[in-house]
């Protein structure tokens, strides 16, 4: 009994700075103390800097196994497969909406699965969200900008779209650290000096990426009440949809390709309920969305987030 006692404070102490850091970011807003320029500057910080840092470290000592090409692959059909679903569910009248195949696809993998992850299992244990994350990068930059430029704007897959693939700091510290992990480089940035300062200064700037993320997404958190009913019922329908599909899936095909550990499993839920891309509302509007249609994105992402946000740690509650 007190072991167990013992254990829910430990993992209470663990998913409290992801509520404080969530409401500080809420209450900076509500009371103006930093603007909306500032709070964009740490997003950019984040996006660009912090979050490929924690990826490239983890990437480059990485044990790679041939299965994570597998689980990669699996990652990304599984988004396609929600996407599809989300084309064929927005013939029925009742939840017929143009951007329903994107909002029932995709996660807010980087700004809110890696910081969540990490704040119970620490960057040590990263590994299995950042190789699903890769399927994930692959899907939403291939697939998921080039299908809404199709769908809403009946634009087509540009050169553009590949440019901002291999130039994008994610992807960058992804190929870098599992390149030099594969050539067998890693421990030159122990061995060296100078990579190993190198390598230390990455450490410390990874270090601020779960802080920052949560007060920014507390920050932006806004609710237009004149969407509340689409709202919710886009959510349970998303929610129920990505629990349903994704364990359909992994029992059907992943399960065979991969034997989850207890850190991957907690992985994949983690993924499966993250709401969708952050970036959705944005493009939606830059993609030739109606005003009404970005707000009602914005309010299923705002909705998704918290809703992450508290069964995560309901679930941490009940199986740790």
């Amino acid at each position: 009994m007190n072991i167990r006692k013992d254990n829910n404070m430990e993992l209470l102490a663990k998913v409290l700075p992801i509520l404080l850091l969530f409401g500080a970011g809420f209450v900076m807003r509500k009371t103006q103390f930093l603007s909306q320029d500032v709070i964009n500057g740490f997003k950019k910080i984040v996006i660009d800097i912090a979050l490929p840092s924690v990826l490239f470290i983890a990437f480059v000592n990485l044990d790679f196994k041939i299965e994570y090409f597998g689980l990669i692959l699996s990652v990304f059909i599984l988004c396609i497969v929600m996407m599809v679903l989300g084309f064929l569910l927005r013939k029925l009248p009742i939840i017929q909406h143009p951007a329903l195949p994107f909002i029932v696809s995709g996660f807010s993998f980087g700004l809110l699965g890696i910081p969540l992850y990490i704040t119970v299992f620490g960057e040590a244990n990263l590994l299995p969200i950042a190789v699903m994350g890769i399927g994930h990068e692959f899907f939403i930059w291939f697939i998921y900008v080039s299908v809404m430029k199709f769908s809403m704007g009946k634009e087509k897959l540009s050169l553009d779209t590949i440019k901002g693939f291999l130039t994008s700091p994610l992807i960058l510290a992804i190929i870098l650290g599992v390149g030099i992990n594969l050539l067998g480089l890693s421990h030159l940035l122990k061995d060296n000096y100078l990579l190993h300062g190198i390598y230390l200064t990455l450490e410390s700037i990874s270090k601020i990426a779960t802080p920052l993320i949560l007060m920014v997404i507390g920050y932006g958190l806004s609710f237009n009440k004149a969407y509340a009913k689409l709202t919710i019922m886009f959510v349970a329908l998303r929610f129920v949809l990505m629990l349903a599909v994704g364990y359909l899936f992994k029992f059907i095909i992943i399960d065979r390709l991969i034997t989850f550990d207890h850190y991957m499993n907690y992985a994949y839920f983690t993924l499966l309920i993250l709401p969708p891309p952050f970036s959705a509302s944005v493009l939606v509007g830059k993609y030739g969305g109606s005003d009404d249609q970005v707000k009602l994105v914005n309010n299923i992402t705002v909705v998704s987030t918290c809703l992450c946000i508290a069964t995560y740690i309901v679930y941490m509650f009940v199986t740790q």
